[in-house]
This record gives C-alpha cells, structure tokens and sequence, in this order.
C-alpha cells in the first residue's frame, strides 16, 4: 500500500485536481512506486503496516528459550512441534511465551513492533524445538548434510506497525514529489532555470535519507 495520498502529494507540490482524476492516477502510481522502494530500502519485505488479518508462519527452532520471527504488532497463537519429527503442532499456553524485541538476553517487553519470542518460566516448555535436521548426502563419499526444517507455527500480524509512522509519510512523499518533478523533466539528471540562468544538478537524496535512517533495518545473509 501506499503511504500517502494522491491529495496529500497534491498539498505538498502545490498541484491543482480532483480525487478520482487522471493526475490523481499518476500521482497514484508515483505513490506505489515510491512505497515499495522504502521498504527495499529499509529492508522491511513486510511494509510498515501490518495486516489486519493474521496468519501462519513457520520457523525453525534452535533449541534455545528464544526465537527470532519477523516484525509483527500481535502475535494470536503460538504452536511447536514436541520433536523435529513430528508431523503435528501443540498450541502453546499464553504462560509458556511471551512477545518481545531487541535483544534476547534483555528483551524489551513494551515497545513495537515485536520480533522476538521468550519461553517464559511459568510454562511447561524450557526451549522452542530445534529445527536442525540431518541426513546423509546419499553417494560416496558418505557425509551429512544438514537442514532446517519448521518446528514453530507462529499466527500473528505481519508488520512494523498499525499506523504510518510520520516520516515514513513524509519521505514517501518528498520522494514521490521529487519523481514527478524529474519526469517532468523526461529523467533528466540536469535542470535549466531561466530565472538564475544556469544549471541545477540533482542531489542525492539525503534528507529523505535522514527521515529513514531510524527504520533501516540490516540485511542478515
């Protein structure tokens, strides 16, 4: 989804429409664009706005009392297999876990979004099943071969956060307002303005880069 509006753009680069019109199209169009290249950007694949329905995604466990999963903002049911061979899920009780982020060896438990998950003491359970799988490589020379394969079901909303954070906004639009502007100067990397008669060359975009800079995420190979 977009992070701002055709007419919110429209306010910002001081363009006269209506909602519905053809700028409103293209602006439309800029918007999407320009979303998507901040979540490549800061690394999010899930955006900045989580779903509003939740669903199933699965990981594989390490054995510790921790487990790393992607960002959400609610987290509905928790499931792990007893064993790595098991072909069936046990729900885990809201006294077996608990949701956090950051560390794992000190766990912010109030802030969002979360992307951590902690056996808590007062459960039944001391690890998340280890997910590690090994076999044999199946031609000689003989040796193993391992794998990771889902011992953790986790239901939750996928996402950074329920609203749009307000520089995720604005950058969205300042880089949207700067692309209308270069296409209508057919992508040129040079402007010409007559009142200072010379030539305006585009900058990199640092200050958009600023605004961002707080929801960068590192990209983990």
């Amino acid at each position: 989804m977009a992070y701002a509006t055709a007419a919110e753009l429209r306010t910002q680069i001081e363009k006269t429409g209506t909602t519905g019109s053809a700028i409103d199209a293209a602006l439309g169009i800029i918007l999407d664009a320009a979303s998507q290249a901040i979540d490549n950007y800061c690394n999010r694949p899930d955006g900045f706005i989580s779903g509003a329905i939740a669903s199933a995604r699965y990981y594989s466990g390490q054995g510790y009392p921790w487990l790393r999963i992607d960002e959400c903002t609610a987290i509905i049911l928790v499931a792990v297999k007893d064993s790595g061979t098991d072909t069936t899920y046990t729900s885990w009780t809201t006294t077996d876990w608990q949701a956090a982020s950051g560390n794992p060896e000190n766990p912010d438990w109030n802030r969002l979004p979360y992307d951590l998950l902690v056996v808590l003491p007062t459960g039944d359970y001391a690890i998340f099943t280890s997910g590690e799988f090994t076999t044999k490589r199946g031609f000689k020379p003989t040796s193993d071969v391992m794998r990771g394969i889902p011992t953790v079901q986790v239901t939750a909303n996928w996402g950074y956060a329920t609203t749009i954070p307000p520089a995720i906004k604005q950058a969205c639009i300042a880089l949207s307002a700067r692309w209308y502007k270069q296409g209508q100067a057919a992508w040129a990397d040079t402007l010409a303005s007559p009142e200072l008669s010379q030539l305006i060359y585009r900058r990199e975009n640092l200050d958009i880069r600023m605004m961002l800079a707080r929801f960068q995420r590192p990209v983990i190979a």
